[in-house]
């Protein structure tokens, strides 16, 4: 699913008032009507509503929604946030219910507890300015409240694509956006503020050129149709032979965790070339992985790899440290111009390197957290300004970056972006990092295109830790039990 600015957003409105052909009025009630079903769906016995409109279109949103919930037996107040000029629109449904409609000043302070449900209709994408006065002070009573709090569209005091200079922003329990989500539901900076968040299709028209974008939410669907079907007649060799390059003295778990991880992932079959003191452990731990032992016992010497043609795809750099090993290792897998997987400490090794660098293929991913991304492409202010440099290295140096993070960004060569929203805080433990390397290695090896590789693991190594969470919690949960319910299919 495609993310889209605001102007976009705004385009479409306009292109489906003109084309369906549908008033301004009209759409606006068709989007309220919805928001309304989803929240009546929510709500509980004992439950009371507070519903804060403002002057723009977002307003009128919240006057239909104040006309609905008119209708249920619970109470319900509506106050007029009032700045600026009053839209059109809104006008219209404000007209409908302003006798029951109060005016929010300095000193309002509506009754509310627990049982409350706050819906936020002040701004919506309408505004990036800072909230001043009447609508500051809503917005801060709002956040005061032990209230669950609805956001129509976008919490107010939140941009639609860029990190705001100021923190007036409502902190919703849950967005319900139209259409489409927006850029700063997936930034570390600003996607707290929406709480869970759902896209309601409002029924806007299509139209290619007004929905161009670079940036896109990656799907359970659409990761569906990348994934092809196994066929009854087929074996080993059918789905690709990988080599991982990983593990040294005190690091095997790395090494481990990647290599099953590889495997579940559905290649036909892995090598892994590692130090000889992992022998015990490997054999016994990953009986299905075939070794190659590395000359040095405890530390990568790049000395002896197997004939890097033997295998379709690479991975190399869990638990390898970054010794000359590394470096002499790396320099091979990028000279075989194999698909390949770069993480941890050959990520370190390759930022140290510019000769390396200029190695890098199309055939290429790299899968740098925050801190390793920093040491590959420089420093950067915010999550928005990382963002734009990840794509700019993709583009320089013409290879897939896997952008790790809450919110992980995958982004190819072409400048496209994909967020990923599955996982959760219980991943961030060491060792996930790892679970997800072999997952990509193993798409690799079953000839996956790098970006759409790169996308089917991201999405299902989430996926495998929203599992885990559910059997263990996200303290307890542990890398292995991402690997333990990954499920590519």
């Amino acid at each position: 699913m495609q993310i889209l600015s605001a102007k976009q957003q705004r385009d479409l409105d306009r292109f489906t008032i003109e084309n369906e052909p549908i008033s301004s009025v009209d759409l606006m009630n068709r989007a309220a009507s919805l928001c309304a079903d989803e929240i009546i769906g929510e709500l509980k016995p004992g439950n009371s509503v507070v519903l804060l409109c403002g002057t723009g279109n977002n307003g009128g949103d919240g006057f239909v929604l104040f006309r609905y919930f008119k209708l249920l037996p619970i109470p319900v107040s509506c106050y007029l946030v009032p700045f600026g000029q009053m839209s059109e629109d809104c006008r219209i449904q404000y007209e409908l219910v302003k006798n029951d409609v109060l005016v929010w000043d300095a000193e309002t302070n509506p009754e509310s507890d627990e049982n409350t449900i706050v819906i936020d209709a002040l701004l919506g994408i309408g505004s990036n300015k800072t909230p001043l006065n009447e609508l500051k002070n809503a917005i801060e009573w709002t956040n005061k409240t032990s209230c669950t709090v609805y956001s129509i569209d976008m919490p107010s005091g939140l941009p639609a694509d860029e990190i705001p200079s100021h923190q007036i922003i409502v902190q919703a329990s849950k967005t319900f956006t139209f259409h489409a989500p927006k850029l700063t539901f997936f930034l570390p900076e600003t996607a707290e503020y929406t709480g869970d968040w759902k896209v309601l299709d409002i029924g806007l028209l299509s139209d290619p050129d007004l929905e161009q974008s670079s940036r896109s939410w990656i799907r359970e669907n659409e990761v569906k149709s990348l994934i092809p079907n196994r066929k009854r007649f087929s074996h080993k060799g059918t789905y690709g032979h990988g080599l991982l390059i990983a593990g040294s003295n005190g690091k095997m778990g790395a090494c481990l965790l990647s290599s099953e991880a590889a495997l579940r992932s559905g290649l036909g079959l892995l090598t892994v070339h590692t130090v000889s003191q992992g022998k015990f452990q490997l054999h016994q731990r990953i009986p299905e992985a075939m070794a190659h032992w590395d000359s040095n016992e405890n530390e990568l010497s790049g000395e002896n790899l197997p004939d890097l043609r033997s295998f379709l795809a690479i991975g190399i750099g869990p638990g390898l440290g970054q010794g000359k090993g590394t470096r002499l290792a790396l320099e091979k897998v990028l000279d075989s111009k194999l698909p390949c997987v770069i993480d941890a400490d050959a990520l370190n090794v390759l930022s140290e390197n510019a000769d390396l660098l200029k190695k890098l293929h199309e055939h290429c991913i790299l899968t740098p957290h925050p801190k390793e991304f920093g040491r590959l492409a420089g420093s950067f202010e915010n999550s928005l300004d990382r963002l734009e440099r990840a794509v700019h290295f993709s583009r320089k140096f013409g290879c897939v970056l896997v952008l790790k993070d809450a919110i992980t960004a995958v982004i190819n060569p072409k400048g496209e972006v994909h967020f990923n929203t599955t996982g959760n805080p219980g991943m961030a433990k060491g060792g996930s990092g790892d679970v997800l390397t072999g997952i990509i290695l193993g798409c690799l090896a079953q000839k996956f295109p790098p970006f759409d590789a790169a996308c089917i693991a991201v999405f299902h190594h989430g996926s495998a830790g929203d599992k885990a969470k559910k059997l263990k919690g996200e303290r307890a949960m542990l890398p292995g039990d991402l690997t333990a319910n990954l499920q590519i299919e």
